[in-house]
């Protein structure tokens, strides 16, 4: 998918967002974006960068979370050659991407030591390898995505205040899928056209009756999940595709799961529990009942007998 292709939308509050981003990125200063996972904040840092005056450069997205702590200095700064034994040389996260945009993640998982040294490099533009003594210079454009309000962040003490000042230049908030419903039949289509366009095939027709059950739902996982279940409708191979299209897990919502923990209710209350809301939803047929839950028909039926008052 292309970056202009990802960002599909009519929400206000979604527009507003992007155009903020359109206005930002032939610019150099450091941006963050703020947003629910799933909710496109790393196809929008790309976007920026391709949207940006050199898009021909690289990008680098790097979470913090993915590398030892140990290792997080010298990944950040590089190293030079005999810095440790048997070492080679070989630059830091912020040379190897030039003058190209490097998007951070996951920064306040990060010991706050380590957040003043991207503090220093930010500040500086500039770096010192470990091991080194000259100091090489720094062009990057610094993006940098939190799933929680980072002023949440620095209040708990997990985010560098001074750090928060640098790359708060400007700041793009991403709504929630669950707050830019109108924006789901949308982005539904889309996600089916790319996923049916390397077989050459159009796009299934949508029933309303589909939407209308999508607009129901919290969308908790945001466009990611949006995606997946797009994935698990072309499984199908239904054209049109239809409400009972859905899978189950569509309709077993995490709510329901973590009611269920509330209440501690046992494994079978929730397996009745569940059981019960397939027939509710199919309109007490149990053939079609059996069909979603997997098992035979004779297997509903005995099951029902034995829970039957």
């Amino acid at each position: 998918m292309s970056p202009r292709e990802v960002l599909i939308g009519k929400d206000p509050v979604f527009k507003a967002a992007l155009a903020l981003a359109r206005r930002a990125a032939p610019g150099t200063s450091p941006l963050l974006l703020v947003g629910p996972m799933g909710s496109g904040k790393s196809h929008l840092a790309r976007w920026i960068h391709n949207q940006g005056a050199h898009p021909d450069t690289p990008y680098l997205e790097w979470h913090a979370s993915g590398v030892p702590e140990q290792l997080l200095e010298s990944d950040i700064l590089g190293m030079e050659a005999g810095a440790a034994t048997d070492v080679a040389a070989r630059p830091g996260i912020c040379e190897r991407v030039g003058e190209g945009t490097l998007c951070l993640t996951g920064l306040e998982l990060m010991p706050l030591r380590q957040q003043a040294i991207l503090l220093r490099i930010i500040e500086e533009h500039g770096v010192y390898r470990v091991g080194g003594q000259s100091r090489r210079p720094v062009k990057a454009r610094f993006l940098a995505a939190f799933q929680e309000s980072p002023d949440s962040l620095v209040a708990q003490g997990r985010l560098r205040r001074d750090l928060l000042y640098r790359l708060d230049v400007i700041r793009i908030e991403l709504p929630p899928l669950g707050m830019r419903r109108g924006d789901v039949p949308l982005l539904l289509a889309h996600f089916l056209k790319a996923l049916r366009g390397s077989r050459r095939r159009p796009a299934p027709k949508i029933e309303p009756s589909l939407f209308e059950a999508l607009e129901q739902h919290p969308w908790p996982g945001n466009l990611l999940e949006l995606r997946q279940l797009a994935e698990a409708l072309e499984q199908t191979g239904a054209d049109p595709l239809k409400e009972d299209d859905l899978p189950p897990s569509f309709w077993l919502r995490g709510e329901a799961v973590q009611q269920g923990i509330t209440r501690r209710m046992t494994l079978a209350e929730l397996k009745d529990s569940y059981i019960r809301q397939v027939l509710a939803k199919v309109g007490g047929n149990r053939t079609r009942a059996a069909e979603w839950l997997g098992i035979s028909r004779k297997a509903l039926w005995e099951y029902l007998k034995r829970e039957r008052p």
